[in-house]
């Protein structure tokens, strides 16, 4: 299974290595910033990306484009959050009231 992730994911790796500069690296130490605004561009990137293929999937679907928007993409956003809360609480830090409650606000 992780060899497949790692077929499946190397293209964008690659990219992703070749354009952003690592700056946790001597030599790249005063490139912070270029690093800070490439990276934000490429989540731009994958945002807009992502908000077309919902649109084309919607629009293949018969769903209109403001069902899919706070449905598909509503849940995307509240997913890394909820993963977010669930490893604090695993690790004991925080009470699962506490992950129920980040959880429910996000939704």
């Amino acid at each position: 299974m992780n060899k497949i992730k790692w077929i499946l994911t190397w293209p964008l790796i690659f990219v992703l290595f070749c354009t952003i500069p690592n700056c946790s690296k001597p030599r790249w130490e005063s490139w912070f910033m270029f690093t800070f605004i490439l990276s934000t561009l490429w989540i731009a990137l994958f945002s807009y990306f992502m908000v077309w293929m919902v649109t084309v999937i919607g629009y293949t679907l018969g769903i209109p484009d403001v069902i899919m928007g706070i449905t598909f993409l509503a849940a995307g956003t509240s997913v890394p959050d909820c993963m977010a809360s669930l490893i604090v609480a695993r690790q004991g830090t925080v009470s699962a009231e506490g992950y129920l409650q980040s959880y429910m606000h996000a939704v």
